[in-house]
């Protein structure tokens, strides 16, 4: 009996020593900023303040060469909250995962958010996840709100009081728009230098100067997040992770990997951080091994990531990889060493510069325009002209802009040889993925998102495949506003077998728009149709000014008066008819209470779908009843004031559309 009661008393001592462990564990917040360079007081840049930031570093360690895994966000951030390398687990090329080439993480691969939730940490997440891999946002955080804009946030405070309610330590993340941000134009254009490798013209001072106003834009939301901690008595108690996903906007940084691209600022200050500056290099995917050891757990084996701060930390190199960019393919990797950086271009048959989503911004037409002309020098043809190298190696230390490229110098053929063999290593322990084409299923998912701006020989094959697949299929329309823009690709997935879905890329709004556009939409895949699936009401029964702008006013009149409405709706369903496809009008899914904007009063709805089903019934077309479907489930698929549906909804209304269709088809 004793030795029971002994048993029973190091059993109690036990868990009273394990809360008092877990009673002492900091929080964790992660301010996660994108599209962001270290331009900032703290790193030496003496043109803009960033006095909160400043004071961060101050706090705790500033880390004066970080790398991030990738120059753009989605691989970045799959990296980084793994642990892992984007090119081990597959999450490299940017935005996948977003459709049918749905992406599994690697068994034993599990998201850094999950493993803390586990260990008792609340987790929340205020902003964008952008994760490569197959997740639920749900599982991963307590609470998450995908908003990005910080400006509407109110009390910063709510975000973590649920864990202090809770008497839960937590790990958060705000995510900023650091360089997508606007803000007034303060810095001096003047006053900026521009590098060697960008002509000096008006609008790339415009570009950098813009940067620097985001900057200062961003110091003051950092600000807002350390004041709000310590308001709330926790600051003492949190490490603040300060960091950004990939360097600015501009070209030659963003999704490439010289130092403008994959150098960030990174700092990370609270209880027990030792103060001072790191020379070292260190990788973002070390973030999260750092994490879990502040919260005091282990690291997974499956983690690629290393403590920074522990003794045997030694990074002496890091790696960066760029993949296919949304619709542009390319390959480059990056090996960056104390001095030295090297790069392996593995595409050189086309340009850095290859058509990419930057195209209609003025600064790349404008670059792209001045190379045309010969307005360029030398420098900074190397970006902008037709040809690459296959190899690039440059000296950081005499060359910071890495615009001297040292391959075929016989005084860095030794270095040069050295970072060719950490680069090899590292591809073989790491089993980079990308060393093979991207699958054709990835390959399909883009092209279905993309279309025609698919230009890369990589899609030459696919969309021929695709093209002798569809011939056989059979062909259905989706025309319609926001809420058929949400269900889609829920319709196209699940009827991709033997169904070709179709949609115009646009809101198809209401039915004014519809009268302008509807020869063109009719247009989609050569014009022939088997169903066509069409929804007008939601815009027309918004309030708007006199100007035709979105109006919160009651008394202002609708986008369009049920008289016009029905006049606007009996045209375009003749237009319609004269196609010989099967027609499917479904309803106009309702207003929820509390007060939409633009104004919408609630019983429009019905009232629009009334005047719908007698234009239906004059011309013999089905109706589809989607407002009692969402009616039924509203407080589930619709919970806010927003005539729209969570990403579940859309989930749900596409699998009654499928079965509406589905029924007309096997008639």
């Amino acid at each position: 009996m004793a030795r029971f009661v002994s048993f029973l008393l190091l059993l109690l001592s036990f868990a009273v020593s394990t809360l008092r462990a877990q009673d002492q564990r900091p929080n964790v917040l992660w301010i996660f900023v994108e599209d962001m360079n270290d331009w900032l007081g703290c790193y030496g840049d003496e043109l803009v303040q960033t006095p909160n930031i400043d004071a961060l570093a101050a706090r705790g360690t500033r880390f004066a060469r970080a790398y991030m895994p990738a120059g753009v966000c989605s691989p970045t951030r799959s990296a980084v909250i793994t642990g892992c390398w984007q090119t081990t687990t597959g999450t490299h090329n940017h935005r996948s995962s977003r459709g049918s080439d749905r992406i599994d993480l690697p068994k034993g691969v599990r998201p850094l958010p999950t493993i803390l939730r586990e260990a008792g940490y609340y987790t929340f997440n205020y902003g964008k996840t952008d994760y490569n891999f197959a997740h639920n946002a749900k599982a991963l955080y307590d609470w998450h709100k995908p908003n990005m804009n910080f400006d509407r946030i109110g009390s910063v405070s709510k975000l973590w009081q649920p864990a202090v309610a809770q008497k839960k330590r937590f790990f958060g993340q705000i995510q900023l728009r650091g360089g997508k941000n606007r803000a007034p134009a303060k810095m001096d254009r003047q006053k900026v230098s521009v590098p060697p490798y960008y002509p000096d013209v008006p609008l790339v001072r415009e570009e950098i100067a813009h940067h620097y106003d985001v900057i200062e834009k961003t110091d003051r939301e950092v600000g807002k997040i350390l004041a709000a901690l310590k308001q709330d008595g926790l600051l003492d108690n949190t490490v603040v992770f300060f960091f950004s996903d990939h360097g600015y906007r501009m070209h030659r940084h963003k999704q490439f990997l010289y130092e403008g691209g994959v150098r960030v600022p990174c700092i990370i200050a609270g209880p027990r951080v030792q103060t001072g500056v790191r020379q070292d290099p260190i990788s973002g995917i070390d973030l999260a091994a750092t994490t879990l050891t502040i919260a005091g757990l282990p690291r997974p084996s499956m983690m690629q990531s290393m403590d920074v701060f522990s003794d045997d930390y030694d990074r002496f190199y890091v790696v960066s990889a760029r993949d296919r960019c949304d619709y542009t393919i390319d390959k480059i990797r990056a090996v960056t060493t104390k001095r030295y950086k090297y790069i392996k271009n593995y595409l050189t048959d086309r340009p850095y510069m290859q058509p990419h989503y930057r195209d209609p911004r003025p600064i790349t037409k404008l670059m792209r325009q001045m190379a045309r002309d010969g307005q360029l020098n030398t420098v900074q043809m190397q970006f902008y002209g037709d040809e690459r190298p296959a190899e690039e190696f440059y000296d950081l230390q005499a060359d910071p802009h890495q615009i001297h490229n040292l391959v075929g110098k016989d005084a860095a053929t030794k270095e040069l040889e050295r970072h060719r063999g950490l680069l090899d290593v590292w591809i073989r322990t790491t089993k980079d993925r990308g060393q093979q084409p991207e699958a054709e299923r990835g390959l399909r998912a883009v092209l279905e998102q993309w279309q025609g701006k698919c230009v890369n020989p990589e899609f030459t094959p696919i969309r021929a495949k695709i093209e002798t697949e569809n011939a056989s299929k059979r062909r259905v329309l989706i025309l319609g506003d926001s809420i058929s823009m949400g269900y889609t690709p829920v319709v196209k997935r699940l009827m991709a077998k033997d169904t070709l879905v179709m949609r115009p890329k646009e809101n198809c709004a209401g039915t004014t728009k519809g009268i302008a556009s509807i020869d063109k939409w009719l247009e989609i895949g050569n014009g022939k149709f088997d169903v066509i699936w069409f929804n007008f009401g939601l815009h027309d029964l918004k309030h708007v000014q006199p100007s035709g702008k979105n109006s919160n006013n009651p008394k202002h009149l609708r986008q369009a008066e049920p008289a016009a409405y029905e006049a606007n709706l009996r045209e375009i369903v003749a237009k319609l008819k004269a196609t010989g496809a099967q027609l499917v009008f479904a309803t106009t899914t309702p207003i929820p209470k509390g007060g939409v904007r633009p104004h919408r009063a609630i019983e429009d709805s019905q009232r629009y779908n009334d005047i719908a089903r007698r234009v239906c019934k004059d011309n013999g077309v089905e109706v589809h009843d989607l407002y009692a479907f969402a009616m039924k489930h509203q407080k589930t698929i619709q919970p806010r004031a927003d005539v729209h549906f969570t990403k579940e909804g859309s989930q749900m209304l596409g699998q009654q559309v499928v079965a509406g269709l589905r029924a007309v088809l096997a008639r």
